[in-house]
């Protein structure tokens, strides 16, 4: 004759299946999210072609191979409207106005 498992065994069986399922999501979302983060790394988010990285007044940027737009990193408008320079920068600033920390 087979016993019947006590409820202390079925709980314990469900707690170690319901770890192993949360487990094995957790795993698949962070692959998911590396893969995503791979196949967007460096993309034109306007029309999808690569990105190269060039610096202007000292500090990197990245432009389309495609489009030719470009693209600055957190923090890199806020550094170019800090420069002195003349020229292009009064361009950013005056597109960057009301954008931001003044």
């Amino acid at each position: 004759m087979v016993d019947k498992p006590s409820r202390n065994e079925d709980e314990y069986f469900a707690k170690q299946s319901a770890e192993l399922v949360k487990s094995r999501r957790e795993e698949k979302q962070r692959e998911a999210r590396e893969t995503d983060q791979k196949l967007h790394h460096m993309k034109c988010p306007k029309c999808g072609n690569d990105l190269t990285t060039e610096s202007y007044h000292g500090i990197d940027v990245d432009r389309c191979t495609g489009c030719a737009g470009m693209w600055l990193d957190a923090g890199e408008a806020e550094d170019l409207l800090r420069r002195e320079d003349a020229g292009v920068i009064n361009i950013f600033r005056s597109i960057m106005k009301g954008v931001g920390p003044s």
